[in-house]
């Protein structure tokens, strides 16, 4: 299956999904609203944090069902169920986040005390480029290790099994490589983000609309996107 049919599958996959959207709209309404009341009233705030933060991790371990039943051959949605699993799974996904983003952090921290202390242009613009390609480098990684870790029925420890991990990279071949995490980079870092500060700022009814109907779908699309690259480009062997 090439890009473009991987892009109509999870397009249909995701619109299929009624019951998805009525619970990721529930979990990304209540999100932005803790958050709205994080920054009215930010005593509260501190409060509803453990609420927000089981919010956050239910929707990544149903994220990670989503991707984990695709490479498994499913072309239906998981059923919801299982709060537990779905939070420890969740945690698990952060875990995985918070290990493979440590090289862009470092240099991009290395690039602010560059740019406060020495202030020099041209070795500032070195690590600024060096920060976009370890946090792409970093990026795909952490997708290819969570699609490996995923095969192995979420075994945290298979997440770190770089040389494996590298390997199959290697063998996906350049084209497929960019162009399929490119896609999925895309929809998780750069439209997902944007689109749910946008919401944040709108009219309540528009933000409730948005919340129940394109940030699910997207949501989703990405998690089935994720998972047919493993399908297809990333297999077990």
């Amino acid at each position: 299956m090439n890009t473009k049919e991987m892009i109509i599958d999870s397009v249909k996959y995701s619109l299929n999904g009624k019951k998805d959207f009525i619970f990721f709209g529930f979990l990304l309404w209540s999100i932005s609203f803790i958050i709205y009341i994080t920054n009215e009233y930010s005593i509260l705030g501190i409060l509803l944090f453990i609420p927000i933060s089981i919010f956050l991790f239910i929707e990544g371990g149903y994220i990670a069902t989503i991707i984990e039943s695709t490479l498994f051959g499913s072309d239906t949605h998981p059923e919801f169920k299982n709060i537990k699993d779905l939070i420890w799974r969740g945690i698990k996904e952060l875990l995985i986040l918070l290990v493979y983003s440590t090289i862009p952090i470092i240099v991009l921290i290395i690039a602010i005390f560059e740019i406060i202390i020495f202030s020099d242009d041209i070795s500032t613009l070195i690590l600024l480029i060096m920060f976009i390609f370890s946090l792409f480098f970093s990026l795909v990684i952490m997708q290819s290790a969570i699609i490996h870790y995923e095969y192995k029925h979420s075994k945290l420890r298979t997440a770190f099994e770089i040389k494996t991990i590298l390997k199959k990279l290697k063998n996906m071949g350049f084209s497929n490589l960019i162009s399929s995490f490119s896609l999925v980079l895309l929809f998780t870092l750069i439209i997902q983000p944007t689109l749910s500060d946008i919401s944040e700022n709108m009219h309540p009814l528009i933000s409730i609309i948005m919340n129940f109907t394109i940030l699910p779908f997207l949501a989703v699309f990405s998690a089935r996107f994720t998972g047919l690259i493993g399908r297809y480009h990333f297999k077990e062997d």
